[in-house]
């Protein structure tokens, strides 16, 4: 019984310390992804529960540059929880104690990604950022166009439809 006890303890401890890690952030891609670095690899990490606008997009440069504010060079601490499609690490992210995902929900620098996550906290978020007009609501919920169809319409549309305030 205590040799059982022993490996499943061993096994829990491995089991967190792969997936729960404390990182250095080296560079921002765009405004819900970022490169670090652990056991001297190089990653490509995408916060999850979020989407923001896309850097040619409306609003995309400041959703960019407030990741950039709040990420660039510190420690992070993060879960990573799969892979996407394009091959990037699927990441949960604390800074300082609080959650990254809500903190750029709620400043209005990304949406939540009703897609993928029912988290009722971004969701709450959303809507306070949305009814103060907060970052990328400052024009309204009308001229808004979300990055899953930004990314889904040609330049024709994307112009009709995307081209913000």
């Amino acid at each position: 019984m205590k040799y059982i006890l022993s490996f499943c303890f061993l096994f829990f401890w491995l089991v967190i310390e792969c997936h729960s890690k404390t990182v250095r952030v080296k560079r921002v891609v765009d405004g819900d992804t970022f490169i670090c670095a652990w056991n001297s690899t190089i990653h490509t990490c995408r916060i999850t529960n979020i989407d923001a606008p896309e850097l040619n997009q409306h609003f995309g440069a400041q959703s960019y540059q407030q990741l950039c504010k709040l990420l660039y060079g510190k420690k992070i601490f993060l879960d990573s929880l799969g892979i996407d499609k394009y091959k990037r690490i699927l990441v949960f992210v604390s800074l300082g104690g609080r959650r990254l995902d809500s903190l750029l929900v709620r400043q209005g620098y990304a949406w939540h990604y009703v897609n993928y996550s029912k988290d009722p906290v971004l969701a709450a978020a959303m809507t306070r950022a949305q009814v103060k007009f907060l970052g990328l609501w400052s024009c309204g919920i009308e001229h808004v166009c979300p990055p899953w169809l930004y990314r889904s319409y040609n330049f024709r549309n994307r112009w009709r439809y995307c081209n913000g305030c």
